[in-house]
């Protein structure tokens, strides 16, 4: 007993932030990943397009990883995934597979972080093969997005040449057709996790959801990225702020412009819009300019809240890293971002107003 405690006694201590990265290091890494992202990384815009890094899921504001933009963090961070397949289940009616990825440092061979994937034949993407009709979506659908519009609960719309039309889910029996695409499938979701791990870029990327909708196509070909979303495209905010850019470059008056959008497509903000009705605006606002004369005699322009002007630098991606490490609860950010600011959001600051916000985090000093 007394060996025990002595050997216990003599064992070196190790302190876990002596070998902790600096500050500046995760901000040098961080910054090192925003920089791939926009100068290398390319965004899928269409749900036929698979050959994007990354996409963003309808309705949220995060960018969700894909398997090309996980390939490409791996490569600028020498990491090499290999695969173990943990769980696997081979049935006359049902297959999964559950593997786990193993992300190495290929100069030093030392493991840098694992992730775990699953896929199987009873999700709904893979029991079902939809069988697209020529019946176009009615437009009431995606105000309420009730299923009985479209005749029932086995019914769903379905992109075909960039329109929507109505699918009838159909249960297919034989998984095996599918067989390949389900373990790749596995492998692609357990390597974007590993990937985020590794590189902790959940504050950049999600992982890639795919959605439970079936694919619009069922031949069991090896297409591991994730197929149409069940709903149009939702507007992202750099997307926005360029249709603004827009209106303002074409001489309109954000009062014009307002009402012009909410006659057109029934909002009552402009973040209710749709990527494509953004498409559709700005093509009509550069179709349509405002003549001189008009614009002399249009109302004075006034910054959009939440819509910065194209000349203002924004927050950087330091800047937010630094922020969010502030100690405070999500209510005491939004209220003090809503006090001095006048936003709820960090991504709505200028570079100097983050600069000002930093230093009340470390001084006390309020911004002015």
């Amino acid at each position: 007993m007394t060996e025990k405690n002595l050997t216990v006694v003599d064992r070196d201590i190790v302190n876990i932030e002596d070998m902790a990265m600096s500050v500046g290091s995760i901000v040098k890494q961080v910054d090192l990943i925003n920089d791939v992202l926009k100068r290398v990384m390319i965004e899928s815009n269409d749900d036929d397009d698979i050959s994007g890094h990354y996409g963003v899921i309808p309705g949220t504001k995060k960018k969700s990883l894909l398997k090309a933009g996980a390939e490409k963090l791996c490569l600028t961070f020498r990491l090499n995934p290999d695969y173990d397949i943990i769980r696997e289940i081979r049935e006359d009616e049902f297959i999964a597979y559950t593997i786990k990825c193993i992300l190495k440092h290929i100069p030093t061979g030392d493991e840098i972080a694992t992730g775990i994937g699953s896929c199987n034949s009873r999700e709904v993407k893979y029991r079902y093969k939809s069988e697209i009709s020529d019946r176009p979506v009615p437009s009431e659908y995606w105000q309420t997005r009730d299923p009985e519009i479209l005749g029932g609960s086995q019914f769903r719309p379905r992109k075909k040449k960039k329109q929507w039309f109505i699918a009838e889910q159909i249960e297919d029996n034989n998984p095996w057709d599918k067989d390949n695409t389900l373990i790749k499938m596995a492998c692609k979701r357990a390597l974007i996790a590993a990937t985020l791990n590794a590189t902790a870029a959940s504050d950049i990327f999600d992982q890639d959801t795919e959605g439970g909708a079936p694919p619009h196509h069922d031949d069991g070909n090896e297409r591991a990225e994730p197929d149409e979303y069940d709903r149009p495209e939702a507007v992202r905010p750099d997307h926005l702020k360029n249709l603004w850019i827009t209106i303002k470059n074409f001489g309109w008056t954000e009062t014009e412009s307002r009402n012009w959008l909410v006659k057109k497509y029934n909002i009552e903000s402009s973040k209710d819009l749709t990527s494509a009705q953004v498409n559709e605006a700005m093509k009509y606002f550069k179709d349509n300019p405002k003549k001189k004369e008009e614009s002399k005699q249009a109302e004075p322009e006034t910054e959009t809240p939440g819509e910065p002007s194209e000349e203002i630098p924004m927050i950087t991606p330091g800047q937010t890293n630094i922020l969010a490490m502030w100690d405070i609860s999500r209510e005491e950010s939004e209220e003090t971002l809503q006090k001095y600011f006048g936003t709820s959001e960090l991504r709505y600051l200028s570079k100097v107003e983050a600069d000002q916000l930093i230093e009340y985090k470390d001084t006390g000093i309020a911004p002015n």
